[in-house]
């Protein structure tokens, strides 16, 4: 049996590819797709797009295509709530609407929420812009028992140790908060992740 050669001017299929805007978000799910070995399962990062994430990450998205021979399947936006606002918000899921093979991947007010959940259970809670991703910062630190730094590989692989560096504890934990929400605590990564990793 022998692999056929690679035919020229044939794009590469992959299956997924996850387009963030965060140190953070980059780390980390090269980290997990590395740990459940998704080869076909790609990530890249882009500047932070605001109300424009769908199009601009698709944009870029396309460009990663020409750029590399490649081809996805389906494209993950991944953002935080950041400053956006509720009609920010209705204009991103309206660029969602017209591409069936689009998910927002989406935690209010940071991804924070996600890897918090890798130690507490989170909850919906209304959330406060000013002081939710400091409070968040400030959790994490106490958990890993030094100041939280973001994008630290170092400090990600050990919120994921915590669990065993398996989604099922923070999967778990953010069960009652995985409906994306705008005035609540929410994120929605486990969801996402749990049937990429399938």
């Amino acid at each position: 049996f022998h692999m056929a050669r690679q035919t020229e001017g044939i794009p590469k299929k992959f299956k997924n590819l996850f387009i963030v805007d965060g140190i953070t978000e980059e780390k980390y799910f090269n980290a997990i797709f590395q740990r459940y070995k998704l080869s076909a399962t790609e990530v890249k990062r882009i500047s932070n797009s605001g109300n424009m994430a769908v199009i601009q990450g698709l944009s870029e998205a396309h460009g990663k295509e020409e750029a590399e021979g490649k081809t996805y399947d389906y494209y993950y936006i991944v953002i935080d709530r950041d400053d956006l606002t509720e009609s920010d918000y209705d204009k991103i899921c309206r660029d969602l609407a017209s591409q069936p093979n689009v998910q927002l991947v989406f935690s209010n007010i940071a991804f924070e929420v996600w890897l918090l959940a890798h130690y507490d259970t989170m909850t919906a809670r209304p959330v406060d812009l000013l002081k939710d991703r400091e409070d968040l910062k400030r959790v994490l630190g106490n958990k890993l028992g030094v100041k939280y730094k973001k994008g630290d590989t170092k400090q990600l692989y050990k919120i994921m140790s915590n669990s065993n560096h398996s989604i099922e504890l923070p999967l778990n934990n953010t069960r009652n908060i995985s409906k994306i929400n705008m005035a609540y605590q929410c994120t929605n990564v486990g969801v996402v992740l749990s049937h990429v990793i399938g």
